[in-house]
């Protein structure tokens, strides 16, 4: 059965890496087959774009021709993931995760959406980036505990800062927590660039 379950994920993974058709079917058979959201988003989505940032290393020109088709996929694969989970009955808590309105990378913001609803927390996220009155309605959820951004853009800081200090001057009680190049720069309470760190300072 493990062995059968790695394959699946490296398939997913291949299937992502060069973009081809059916790889939202391959992450959902991987559900089927009892693996967790979170390990097929380790190992299967995760792990294509490790394999697409070592690929530009080595070809940037070839990786490049292929990046589109490899984000289209994983969109679909993202999609299919987050249909197949149950809104939580009972989360213990609620975050925002989100880009801000022009943040042009915006996959990791999506994967931490799903990981975190994969765990049972209620989210709330734009996919269209956020404003400062798209948190109007999660910042009046008493159960809203955790601000999650994505940031790599230098010229965007200003408005990622400007977020953040506008929800805790509302909500003294909110954290906020960075990933990505410039998260030492706009304000976080707390900076962490893999997922997986992130769930553990959340404690999910």
């Amino acid at each position: 059965m493990a062995s059968q379950s790695g394959d699946a994920l490296r398939r997913l993974a291949e299937s992502i890496l060069h973009g081809k058709q059916g790889s939202q079917e391959i992450a959902l058979s991987c559900l089927e087959q009892g693996l967790g959201v979170d390990e097929i988003l380790a190992k299967g989505v995760i792990g294509a774009w490790l394999e697409f940032a070592a690929w530009y290393d080595r070809d940037p020109d070839g990786a490049l021709k292929g990046w589109m088709e490899s984000y289209n996929a994983t969109n679909r694969v993202l999609r299919a993931l987050e249909a197949a989970i149950r809104a939580p009955e009972n989360p213990p808590f609620s975050a925002a995760v989100f880009t801000v309105r022009g943040e042009g990378h915006v996959l990791m913001r999506d994967v931490l959406s799903l990981l975190l609803r994969s765990r049972g927390v209620r989210v709330y996220s734009s996919r269209k980036g956020l404003v400062q009155e798209d948190l109007a309605d999660p910042i009046s959820d008493p159960s809203l505990k955790w601000l999650v951004v994505s940031c790599t853009e230098a010229d965007l800081n200003e408005q990622v800062s400007a977020i953040i200090r506008w929800a805790k001057q509302k909500r003294p009680d909110l954290r906020a927590v960075a990933g990505g190049p410039q998260a030492e720069k706009v304000g976080a309470d707390i900076v962490v660039n893999d997922p997986y760190d992130l769930l553990k300072v959340l404690g999910v």
